[in-house]
C-alpha cells in the first residue's frame, strides 16, 4: 500500500508543477515588463530632460523634489485635507448616483424625465460645473465639493440604470409567483443581479472622486495637493508639481488596493 501512494504521488506531483508552472511564469513575465517598461520610460524622460535644455526637470532634481515632499510635514496635512474631500464626494456621488439610477430603472417616468437630464449632465464639461459652484455660491470648499458631486453623479446613475434595464425579468416573475415580500425582493433578486453594477459605480465614483478634487482644489482652494501643485506651477517649478502628483498618484492607488477593491468585490 505504501508502494502504491508513493507511486500515485510521483505520477501527481509533476502534474501539479506543471500547473503551478504557468502561473509563476505568468508573474516573473509581468515583474520583468514592469521593470523593463519602468526603466525604459526613466531613460527616456531623461533624454528628454536632456535635450529641452532642462525645460523638463532631469530624474535627479524630481528625486530631490519628492524627498522634500515625502519629508515634509505639511504634505501629511495637505494630503489628509485632499483624502476628506474625495470621501465626501465619492460617497455622495455613489450614493445619489445609485438612488437615481435605481428610481430611473425601474419607473419608466423618472427614466423619460431624467435621461436628457443626465445626457446633458454627461456633455458638460468637469470644469463648467466648479466655475458655476463658485460664481452662485462663493469661493468655499462645500461649492467644490457639490461641483465635483453633481458632476460625477450622471456617470454613476448611467452604469445602474444600465444594469437594472438589463436584468432577468424571468426573476421578477417569479418573485411575484413565490410571492417574495418587498425586502426579499429587493435582496435576493435585485442586489444580486445589480451587485456587479454597483461595484462598478463604487469605482467609477472614486476613479473620477479624486481627479476632479485635484482640479477643484487647484482652482478655488488654498490647500490641498491640488493646491500645492498649482503652487508648483505659479512658481515655475514642474519638478515640486512632478513629485506631489507621484505621492498623490501612490495613495490613491493604495486606498484603492487596500478599501474600494475589497468594498467592490462581487461575491456569489
Amino acid at each position: 500500500m505504501t508502494a502504491t501512494l508513493a507511486r500515485d504521488r510521483a505520477s501527481v506531483e509533476p502534474t501539479l508543477r506543471f500547473r503551478r508552472g504557468p502561473k509563476a511564469q505568468g508573474r516573473w513575465r509581468t515583474i520583468v515588463a514592469w521593470s523593463v517598461a519602468a526603466v525604459l520610460g526613466l531613460a527616456m524622460w531623461e533624454a528628454v530632460s536632456l535635450a529641452s535644455g532642462q525645460w523638463v526637470p532631469s530624474l535627479s532634481e524630481v528625486g530631490e523634489s519628492l524627498l522634500k515632499v515625502l519629508t515634509s510635514g505639511a504634505t501629511i496635512t495637505e494630503g489628509i485635507i485632499t483624502l476628506r474631500r474625495v470621501a465626501v464626494v465619492t460617497l455622495a456621488s455613489v450614493a445619489a448616483g445609485v438612488l437615481i439610477g435605481l428610481a430611473a430603472g425601474f419607473w419608466w417616468p423618472v427614466r423619460a424625465f431624467l435621461r436628457p437630464v443626465l445626457v446633458i449632465g454627461l456633455a458638460v464639461p468637469d470644469l463648467v460645473y466648479i466655475i458655476m459652484a463658485v460664481l452662485i455660491l462663493g469661493a468655499t470648499e462645500s461649492s467644490g465639493l457639490i461641483a465635483v458631486t453633481i458632476a460625477i453623479v450622471p456617470l454613476v446613475a448611467n452604469v445602474v440604470i444600465g444594469a437594472v434595464a438589463d436584468r432577468d425579468i424571468r426573476l421578477d416573475e417569479m418573485a411575484r409567483t413565490y410571492r417574495f415580500s418587498t425586502v426579499d425582493y429587493a435582496r435576493h433578486v435585485v442586489f444580486e443581479q445589480l451587485k456587479p453594477a454597483l461595484a462598478a459605480a463604487l469605482k467609477t465614483g472614486f476613479a473620477f472622486s479624486w481627479k476632479l478634487v485635484v482640479l477643484m482644489e487647484t482652482i478655488t482652494m488654498p490647500n490641498g495637493i491640488g493646491a500645492r501643485i498649482y503652487e508648483g506651477f505659479r512658481f515655475l517649478r514642474p519638478q515640486d508639481m512632478i513629485a506631489y502628483a507621484v505621492v498623490f498618484i501612490v495613495v490613491m492607488k493604495v486606498v484603492e488596493w487596500a478599501i474600494v477593491r475589497p468594498l467592490s468585490t462581487v461575491r456569489s
